[in-house]
């Protein structure tokens, strides 16, 4: 699997993670990359903030293109914004913003509406999106019961789905569908990567990265280690799904002869990382649950920097 910064003008494949109001850089990375008409986006994978970001771009895209996909987006955060100043609370999904927080009972952390619900019931076509399906959409929660993922595709994406995706513990009743309570995706894939590879004909995958791959140094404050151990857990499945596909393609390389698919798709797979911690200063001193307007623009504007940087080799190439 080969790791580049070059892309070059081919169909692209989106893994988005979840992290709170780091989404806000994803947001900016979208925002540029539907800038580019001549850039087609094959697929998109997401878990939280990941997930609500894919969704709204994907619902966008069918409702006006790529620049309605990029007002959607910037009309969501935007009201987000203004919705977190009025609840005085985190309102995206955020395992950060919960280890800041006291565990209190579900019914005194949140009461009334249900911001979340509300801004993504106003703004995406769910029934559409599910008979529409613009691309493959794979969407990310974690079953409480087993702690196992469950993707949910794009003929099954819902409010509900997504609203699962993002559903911290800490702050939020577990979501119920068909049945079962389902929290966070980030929990168990952060974002999907392998069903990702096999769902889309893409050979180039772009991971849009809100958590730290690493942290010098160790906590000692009691807040200071919560906010670290939930990092760390966070983090944990796509470095494992990392690594699964790497091993896979050991494996791929020792059977040459009647070679499966998807080795044939990890052979050709090219895998383009933007990480939140490239390309925002003072990333460490960051709050996942700051959502007030500056903060948000400041990393839109990172991520739309970093992707710009990431899209300039094949922009050079094209002349």
């Amino acid at each position: 699997m080969q790791q580049d910064s070059d892309p070059a003008i081919r169909p692209l494949a989106l893994a988005l993670q979840g992290g709170g109001s780091f989404g806000a850089f994803t947001w900016g990375v979208l925002d540029r990359l539907l800038a580019e008409p001549s850039l087609p986006l094959d697929a998109a994978s997401g878990a939280s903030a990941g997930a609500v970001n894919a969704v709204l771009m994907a619902d966008g895209l069918l409702a006006g293109g790529r620049e309605e996909a990029r007002a959607r987006l910037a009309r969501f955060w935007r009201l987000l914004s203004d919705r977190a100043g009025l609840a005085g609370l985190p309102i995206v999904g955020s395992v950060f913003a919960a280890a800041d927080l006291p565990a209190l009972p579900f019914a005194l952390t949140l009461p009334g509406s249900d911001p979340l619900r509300e801004l993504l019931g106003d703004l995406v076509d769910f029934s559409r999106l599910r008979t529409e399906r613009p691309l493959p959409l794979l969407i990310a929660a974690t079953r409480v019961r087993d702690g196992e993922a469950r993707i949910f595709r794009e003929h099954e994406v819902s409010l509900d789905a997504v609203l699962a995706s993002a559903c911290l513990p800490l702050l939020r009743e577990a979501v119920e569908i068909d049945g079962e309570p389902y929290w966070d995706g980030g929990y168990s894939s952060n974002p999907p990567l392998r069903e990702l590879i096999q769902a889309s004909s893409a050979e180039d995958l772009l991971l849009v990265q809100l958590a730290p791959d690493e942290r010098e140094g160790s906590p000692r404050l009691r807040q200071d280690i919560r906010h670290r151990s939930l990092e760390i857990a966070f983090s944990a499945p796509l470095k494992r799904e990392l690594q699964a596909i790497r091993d896979l393609r050991a494996l791929c390389r020792e059977t040459p002869l009647l070679r499966p698919r998807l080795c044939r798709k990890l052979d050709r797979l090219r895998l383009h990382r933007l990480s939140l911690w490239d390309g925002f200063e003072d990333a460490g001193q960051a709050n996942a649950a700051n959502l007030t307007w500056p903060f948000l623009t400041r990393l839109a504007d990172a991520g739309r920097e970093a992707a710009e940087r990431w899209l300039a080799p094949a922009e050079a190439a094209a002349e």
